[in-house]
């Protein structure tokens, strides 16, 4: 205590002058109009900065709930989406014995993905706990990602469309002629559809679309655009080399798509392989 009065004593000179001066700007402020007018406006606009910069702080930390918000909102949307484009006659194939929709969309993020390799694999948040299967289709708002082939309570691993061991029916646009997508381990831009035999009249800039036969998809997910075509030597079928409509370099977000009948359609069909053999 006896240091800090000797400060004060040492320093009076100062702390006389700051007491004056506040004084002196009390009395300007408060009986001059002008400097009283000046005075708010300014504190007004210093104060609407700092608001300003502190709501711009509390947007920028929200962004992954209203990011989050605005997945589940899109999924919802994609499943609306896929029931209103399907024709009335099919109206009862979109359903299951319960009334619920054929296709769910669960929206996850992507936090592991490799797209140089020859077999390229991506790592989502979600998980069992999430509902999560292995053999799940996964998209994105422009095309197909890949399957999940690894499930864990909180993650899942997915084989890339751009894995050499990667396949799944697709039909050309239009005529819809079946072929197969297939990866060479060369560019993440395209990918080859195979197996074509008849593919009618072919031209660039025609659309590749998951079929109707595909175990993981729903039918109609945009694959890619043609960009060349033709038969290999010493082939019957034709190879089209298909541009992805998906960008595997920034993928960030996807959705896993969940069948409701999935178990029920491979348990049936399993059964009848086994029959067989």
């Amino acid at each position: 205590m006896r240091s800090f009065f000797l400060f004060i004593i040492r320093h009076y000179a100062v702390f006389l002058f700051l007491l004056l001066e506040f004084i002196s700007l009390y009395f300007v402020f408060t009986y001059n109009s002008f400097h009283n007018t000046l005075f708010i406006n300014s504190a007004n606009s210093a104060t609407g900065n700092v608001l300003n910069t502190y709501g711009n702080f509390q947007d920028y930390f929200a962004l992954r709930e209203v990011n989050d918000s605005l997945m589940k909102e899109n999924a919802l949307l994609r499943q609306q989406l896929f029931l209103d484009d399907l024709p009335d006659t099919s109206a009862t194939v979109s359903r299951d014995t319960s009334g619920k929709p054929l296709f769910t969309y669960i929206p996850a993020e992507v936090i592991g993905n490799s797209f140089t390799e020859p077999n390229n694999y991506i790592t989502l948040n979600k998980g069992s706990l999430d509902g999560i299967q292995i053999n799940r289709g996964v998209i994105t708002s422009s095309g197909i990602v890949g399957k999940v082939v690894k499930v864990s309570p909180n993650y899942c691993v997915v084989m890339s469309v751009l894995n050499t061991q990667f396949g799944a029916p697709v039909i050309i646009k239009g005529n819809n002629v079946l072929g197969r997508v297939a990866w060479e381990g060369k560019s993440p831009t395209h990918i080859n559809v195979i197996e074509v035999s008849e593919p009618g009249k072919l031209e660039k800039g025609d659309t590749i679309e998951t079929a109707a036969t595909s175990k993981i998809f729903p039918p109609g997910i945009m694959v890619g655009t043609i960009e060349e075509f033709g038969k290999k030597p010493g082939s019957n079928y034709y190879t089209l080399d298909v541009k992805l409509a998906t960008s595997f370099s920034s993928l960030k977000f996807v959705y896993v798509v969940v069948d409701p009948m999935w178990t029920e359609k491979e348990t049936l069909e399993n059964s009848v392989i086994d029959a067989g053999n």
